[in-house]
């Protein structure tokens, strides 16, 4: 069951099997939870990921809506990078994952 938490910007988290994917590079990453100006993306410890680098990414939803996104590695935690998004989200996309 996805969660939703309020906090500074709304944040919605997934279950292993709902996740939303980001695609980095050539590469695909499950994403853990987003919120309006963020995500959090589980890496495996990927060095794709590195603090303060700059990220040119798309996420992709379980029902097909994709966004092209760009941002920065804010936080860097085992297995997980912390993205904080130069353009927000749009709220409507966040409350609606949080009904899903």
């Amino acid at each position: 069951m996805k969660e939703f938490n309020q906090r500074a910007h709304a944040r919605v988290s997934y279950p292993t099997a709902d996740r939303p994917s980001l695609v980095f590079d050539i590469e695909s990453y499950d994403v853990v939870d987003i919120s309006k100006y963020g995500l959090k993306v589980f890496t495996d410890n990927d060095l794709a990921f590195l603090k303060n680098d700059s990220v040119i990414a798309l996420i992709v939803f379980l029902d097909g809506r994709e966004f092209n996104l760009t941002g920065h590695v804010v936080r860097l935690g085992h297995n997980y990078a912390g993205l904080q998004l130069d353009t927000p989200l749009p709220l409507d996309v966040i409350e609606a994952e949080a009904m899903h």
